[in-house]
């Protein structure tokens, strides 16, 4: 199957999380770290291998069924113990020790399990619901 990625593509960074503008969700499930941006590049999916665009290879992914929301209000990363309300009524809360500092408004979450990726962080953090 022949879709794009959604937005802008960076590359595979051992957690990558990645949407298709066919609307499904797919998670890196076997380490390759490859930096390269392109903007909505061209994927082919086989089977659980996942090509991107002028990525020297296919990586194995999952397909994932993520909850999608935004952050409400002013976002300004993770501190250690960040409680993030979101649009949809949901709260959680870090459950793992990160710190990284991101001023945002609104930014949008995605949440795979226990993992919540922030739009402009650096990768995922395990979470938990409140």
């Amino acid at each position: 199957m022949k879709v794009q990625v959604e937005g802008d593509w960076n590359g595979w960074g051992g957690e990558t999380l990645v949407e298709l503008t066919n609307g499904c969700f797919y998670r890196q499930d076997e380490y390759l770290y490859e930096y390269r941006y392109s903007y909505r590049p061209v994927a082919t999916l086989e089977g659980r291998m996942l090509h991107v665009e002028g990525m020297s290879r296919a990586v194995r992914v999952r397909e994932i069924d993520p909850i999608v929301a935004n952050v409400v209000g002013e976002w300004s990363g993770w501190d250690g113990s960040t409680t993030v309300e979101l649009t949809n009524g949901q709260v959680w809360e870090q459950a793992a020790y990160k710190y990284e500092y991101k001023y945002a408004y609104r930014p949008r979450v995605i949440i795979d399990g226990d993992e919540m990726f922030v739009d402009g962080m650096s990768g995922p953090v395990r979470v938990r619901r409140k």
